[in-house]
């Protein structure tokens, strides 16, 4: 992440800003089917933008429906949403708003988040989440419609194989009927192969 990027984090900008430059890791198509199938299907893509958005329904920048997921009205567009938000700050803010919308709109949403044990991770997933679940690899993150390479300055090219990201991912579930403590398990992501896939090889 760069300096930019990461004062942007600090700075209390709102969503539009934080979906710019490094802040978005993008859902490879393979991860994003694979949680469909085990917990959708989807509704609503929560934070997405324009060129990011893997629901037609979907709130950011460029949205007919809302610009903002912190203000949109998520159950009037349906009954389930997927989230892998724009990481840092905005994290805090947009878990707060999961659990409101589990508790007073019946609404289920399923996040895509980092493995950081930070105030809002006590807060608002220890106590309000109903399931979370330890991604048991590490994943292949995109950007820009692809995967993420690292260039090799040794031998002067794009590395062969694509990056999986330098930190553990957790998927976080918020369900109508809130319990105090959720339940802890493992969700298997699809191999590393796989996440490397393009959309029309993963859907074929």
């Amino acid at each position: 992440m760069n300096r930019e990027t990461r004062d942007k984090f600090a700075s209390g900008t709102d969503q539009a800003d934080l979906t710019s430059g490094n802040a978005c890791w993008e859902t490879s198509p393979a991860v994003f089917d694979k949680l469909s199938r085990d917990f959708g299907p989807f509704d609503v893509d929560i934070c997405a933008d324009a060129t990011r958005a893997l629901r037609p329904v979907y709130f950011g920048p460029g949205s007919p429906y809302g610009t903002d997921a912190l203000r949109a009205d998520w159950q009037a567009f349906g009954s389930r949403g997927y989230c892998n938000p724009p990481y840092g700050a905005f994290i805090g803010k947009i878990l707060p708003k999961a659990k409101d919308q589990a508790v007073l709109c019946d609404f289920t949403s399923v996040f895509l988040i980092p493995m950081r044990v930070t105030v809002a991770f006590k807060r608002h997933i220890l106590s309000g989440a109903s399931e979370l679940l330890f991604v048991d690899r590490r994943l292949i993150f995109w950007e820009n419609g692809a995967p993420r390479y690292t260039f090799d300055k040794k031998a002067g090219k794009m590395r062969d194989k694509p990056d999986a990201a330098m930190f553990d991912s957790i998927v976080v579930i918020y369900r109508p009927g809130v319990k105090d403590e959720p339940r802890v398990g493992v969700w298997t992501a699809p191999s590393i192969e796989e996440q490397a896939m393009p959309r029309n090889v993963v859907a074929a």
